[in-house]
């Protein structure tokens, strides 16, 4: 059977729920007999689990060398999520299996020959373990994914009366430390409300990276404190509260054009340039600006750069921040080319972005272009990495490869060298 075109075809009416009118490709697969096609379903089927598996070898690949990191993402799964355009609970999964994996190769060469489903290989990673990963790897592909899903509940059996007693017992408090000038907080909660709010606290301690100026990380402790608190100030700044603080910052007009070298500063910490011009671009601040002679030149009064009506059409149409990968909640509007050059404020030139992305822009130095209406790229200084903030489209030749094996009813013949379907059968 060979390539056709795209066109479509009329098949007879159907009253199952199969579709009336298929494609030319559909069509063509339909002439064949019923045995012809379950072959190359099945086929087909093992060669997304093979291409699947090995994925998986390449997500653990890039997560051991940090890649993810390097491409100014907050983590691996959302550094998928940015490379690939999948939804955040398929990446949290795939990188899930792909590190389970990494322990159970009889089980990852099950999974690579096409000897198991990713429904059967992702349960089933949920409880094998090294142990008995030989004797599972050759008795699963016997069980359906349902029966596989439940072997992986059985494991570990929570009682109503642990539920309820877990939820009952629910509790959180605080007292004054006052020799140590703060708080000391304690409590208990469920596993669900657990599990909830440490991937909150752990997604954002994972999103700060090194201190800038020391290079090193902060102990695990200290930024899941610092998380905490970023969770309650985004509480208690969100757009639909005003904000209790306001913050001035003070910079030569000169600085900020970039007609001289130099910082803004908040009281007397000095505030990078980059970091001034992240102020002016969306934020509740104050901002004075002087002359040569140290006279104010301009106050911005907590003003709001982009008017309501434009921040509420940013917000419907990003969703989320548009750092490739970045399902935070938008806290700052960006301007691709920044105001004070001259850059308009209008739906064309401004993009949502979190903080953490927002940062990476200004005192990072990276760059964005596109359209943020369309397709966005997101440029690493010196342009050494390139993330689009769309899936890469797959090769034309590999997708020929594949419908060789699907077109073709001797499954050892080789595809043509020149990467076209064979002629039809």
């Amino acid at each position: 059977m060979g390539q056709t075109t795209a066109s479509s075809t009329t098949a007879e009416p159907s009253t199952d729920g199969a579709p009336s009118v298929l494609s030319a490709n559909a069509a063509a697969y339909a002439a064949r007999s019923a045995d012809e096609r379950l072959e190359a379903i099945q086929q087909v089927a093992g060669v997304i689990a093979a291409a699947h598996s090995e994925l998986l070898d390449l997500i653990a690949a890039a997560e051991a060398a940090q890649d993810w990191q390097d491409d100014g993402a907050s983590g691996p799964e959302p550094w998928l999520v940015g490379q690939l355009g999948l939804a955040r609970p398929t990446s949290n999964e795939w990188h899930r299996v792909a590190s389970a994996l990494q322990e159970l190769p009889e089980l990852h060469a099950a999974y690579s020959r096409g000897e198991l489903s990713w429904d059967q290989v992702r349960a089933a990673t949920r409880f094998v373990t090294p142990d008995d990963d030989t004797h599972y790897a050759t008795t699963l592909p016997g069980y359906s994914a349902a029966q596989i899903q439940r072997m992986a509940r059985q494991r570990r059996p929570i009682s109503s009366a642990d539920a309820r007693e877990a939820h009952a017992n629910r509790g959180f408090s605080w007292r004054r430390d006052h020799r140590r000038g703060g708080f000391v907080y304690s409590g208990f909660v469920s596993f669900e409300q657990g599990e909830a709010i440490n991937q909150a606290i752990a997604s954002i301690a994972e999103s700060w990276g090194a201190d800038p100026a020391t290079g090193t990380w902060a102990p695990i402790a200290t930024r899941r404190a610092d998380s905490l608190h970023d969770l309650a100030t985004r509480h208690l700044g969100s757009t639909s509260a005003p904000d209790r603080a306001c913050v001035v910052i003070h910079a030569d007009a000169a600085v900020v054009d970039g007609e001289e070298p130099g910082n803004g500063f908040i009281g007397d910490l000095a505030v990078s340039r980059d970091g001034v011009l992240r102020g002016l671009c969306d934020c509740r601040v104050e901002v004075a600006l002087h002359g040569p002679d140290g006279a104010t030149v301009g106050v911005a009064r907590a003003s709001q750069n982009i008017p309501w009506w434009l921040r509420r059409q940013v917000h419907h149409r990003d969703g989320t921040c548009r750092f490739p990968g970045c399902e935070r909640k938008i806290r700052q509007i960006h301007h691709l080319q920044h105001w004070s050059r001259g850059g308009p404020t209008n739906l064309d030139n401004l993009v949502g972005l979190c903080w953490a992305h927002h940062h990476l822009v200004h005192e990072g130095g990276w760059t964005v272009e596109g359209n943020p209406n369309r397709v966005l790229t997101f440029v690493k200084p010196g342009g050494r990495r390139r993330l689009k903030s769309a899936p890469t489209a797959i090769d034309p030749t590999v997708r020929a490869k594949l419908r060789h094996i699907a077109a073709t009813s001797d499954w050892a013949e080789e595809p043509p060298s020149s990467g076209r379907a064979p002629p039809a059968a």
